[in-house]
């Protein structure tokens, strides 16, 4: 599950990121929650300020209500969505700029909400850098064991600032300035091989043309034990392999992914069926046959694995085992051109 802030403004090119390099087997299949935002001062601050130095008295006067909107999270619209949908029991938090803040704050002060986070150019400079301050004591004594974390920086249209200069003038300036390589010392200080992290600049993007490119390259990040599974990995799925030796690579290379992402991953349904068919239409039905049992293992209550059976039996010429799986599956879902199948058969 990826909950997506600032929804209506990031969504669709999320959506067809996703889509487009869960098909080349380079992102994990996702559902995608976008959150669309009615005050986003308020509720992706976690702290109350009169004025600050990108905000004036008018813009900060509903600040704070970022601990209230990340209780809603908690209690409302996360239990509303797993209630609704089968998810796996893994969460990802993309936000950017105030979002990006929000995103880092959950991070440090309610770790176990999400498994990871991409924070976009996040506003770390707000309330005079303080939730990097109390980062350091923070990322000091705190595991956040199986969590990664994905920080873009853009620097386009920012004139290069001498750090070492800076520190000399204590300002609200110098805090902004100093944010982000505070924030990177104090993840530096913690060592935990568990806790999964990369920062990555870009110096011709700006604020604004940010987000697309950070949320492809967090997604790489995030997913990169995926990269066994595209399309570039020819051998893996080639037929004239033995079907075996693929199945058994392809349960090694989810245990490797469950292992990295901190909770169980099942090999893809789509992966494992369109194998099943690739075996199956190079006349190999005793390959065929383990990708379709193990889509049952893992996919019990799925339509598509007894359709897939359905067609197995066909190809193979046993009528009445495909008339049975073909009935099974319309007991999951009505679907017409399955009920063709049978009236085929009959």
């Amino acid at each position: 599950m990826i909950y997506l802030l600032d929804g209506e403004e990031h969504f669709q090119g999320l959506t067809a990121m996703i889509e487009n390099m869960g098909s080349m087997r380079v992102f994990q299949e996702c559902i995608i929650v976008a959150i669309p935002n009615v005050d986003r001062i308020r509720d992706f601050t976690p702290t109350h300020i009169n004025s600050g130095i990108f905000l004036d008295s008018i813009s900060a006067k509903t600040t704070g209500g970022g601990e209230k909107f990340t209780a809603f999270l908690q209690k409302d619209l996360i239990p509303e969505i797993e209630s609704r949908y089968p998810t796996a029991p893994y969460r990802m938090l993309i936000g950017h700029s105030l979002g990006g803040l929000f995103v880092i704050n959950t991070l440090l002060k309610h770790t176990e909400l999400f498994n990871s986070y991409i924070s976009i150019d996040p506003a770390l400079w707000y309330d005079n850098s303080k939730l990097v301050k109390e980062s350091d004591d923070i990322l000091k004594h705190k595991k956040f064991n199986d969590r990664s974390l994905f920080i873009s920086i853009a620097n386009g249209f920012k004139k290069k600032v001498d750090t070492t200069e800076v520190k000399k003038h204590k300002s609200p300036y110098s805090d902004a300035v100093l944010a982000m390589p505070g924030l990177t010392s104090s993840l530096q200080k913690n060592n935990n091989k568990r806790f999964h992290w990369e920062i990555k600049s870009y110096e011709k993007e700006g604020h604004n043309t940010s987000p697309f490119i950070s949320e492809y390259d967090g997604l790489r990040y995030i997913f990169r034990d995926y990269n066994f599974l595209s399309v570039d990995n020819y051998d893996l799925f080639n037929t004239s392999v033995n079907g075996k030796a693929i199945l058994d690579t392809l349960v090694l290379g989810y245990k490797k992914i469950s292992d990295s992402m901190g909770c169980k991953i099942l090999p893809s349904e789509r992966i494992v069926n369109n194998m099943g068919y690739a075996f199956l239409r190079s006349d190999k039905p005793e390959s065929a046959y383990l990708f379709f049992q193990f889509n049952e293992q893992n996919y019990p209550n799925s339509f598509n694995v007894y359709d897939a059976w359905g067609d197995y039996y066909l190809a193979i010429a046993d009528k009445n085992a495909a008339k049975r799986y073909f009935s099974k599956a319309l007991t999951i879902l009505d679907y017409a051109p399955t009920v063709d199948k049978i009236k085929a058969l009959n």
